[in-house]
């Protein structure tokens, strides 16, 4: 099992009726939103297509034409309130340098008790994963020496999507794609903005790494859950369940006095 299929299968196993809605916020060449579909999950994508991680025409234009993948516009989700039961973003949040307005949007396309599934490396993960390069995250933006440190685990063979550039060539412009493009948070900084809009926060690396091992989980199945969470969380990043805070009304903010 991948992660596209860990987070099909998560929506399939709640799923209760034929009107289950959802978003998938950020959602690339659409993947998921087609797997959902092919599962007859009433599934819908949105993304901004930025410059860094453009998938659009890798989507069949029946997707746009027929509404079910939008393109974000102004950081507003295109979609109205309280549309979705559930909302995943995959490996999104890394990529997202105002992550407080983003989750707002998303508590704002929830229904009320509505969940969101969140994949994505925090700060604390040792393998920076769109290079291969452990620990590049760590460095400071616009550091020259991790421009070197790169180009020497790149020469005895770590890293990927090589293509034919040179060594110092390929350091330098993933050091800058970096830098442009990924905003890496420390655990308490992602929990203090989803603690703002989310609420009931329950970690699933370990139900992750198992379903992701398949017949071999086993290897891992007698580790404390703790251990098990611990080696997705450094190995390949966070994964978790929020459910949307509902803010209750007062009955004088619902029916105001005229004066």
């Amino acid at each position: 099992m991948d992660n596209y299929e860990f987070c099909t299968k998560w929506v399939t196993d709640r799923k209760l009726n034929d009107n289950v809605r959802v978003l998938d916020y950020g959602c690339g060449d659409g993947r998921i939103v087609k797997m959902l579909r092919e599962h007859n999950v009433n599934a819908f994508g949105c993304d901004t297509f930025y410059e860094g991680g453009d998938y659009s025409k890798l989507i069949e234009s029946e997707l746009f034409d027929n509404g079910i993948i939008k393109k974000i516009n102004e950081d507003t989700i295109p979609f109205k309130p309280n549309s979705f039961d559930f909302v995943i973003n995959h490996q999104v949040m890394e990529h997202v340098e105002d992550l407080d307005s983003v989750l707002s949007e998303i508590q704002r396309v929830l229904k009320p008790d509505g969940s969101v599934l969140s994949l994505f490396p925090d700060k604390g993960v040792w393998r920076e994963a769109h290079c291969g390069i452990p620990f590049l995250h760590w460095f400071p933006k616009n550091s020259r020496l991790r421009i070197y440190y790169t180009a020497g685990l790149r020469f005895i063979g770590f890293g990927h999507h090589k293509g034919d550039k040179s060594i110092m060539g390929w350091s330098r412009d993933f050091c800058e794609w970096l830098d442009k493009w990924t905003c890496y948070r420390t655990r308490k900084e992602v929990d203090t903005s989803y603690n703002k809009y989310f609420r009931e926060t329950q970690h699933i690396e370990d139900d992750f790494l198992q379903k992701r091992l398949g017949s071999k989980k086993s290897l891992v199945s007698w580790l404390p859950s703790s251990i098990q969470q611990l080696i997705v969380k450094k190995l390949a990043g966070i994964v978790f369940v929020s459910k949307k805070i509902v803010i209750k009304q007062t009955n004088e903010q619902l029916h105001p006095s005229i004066k």
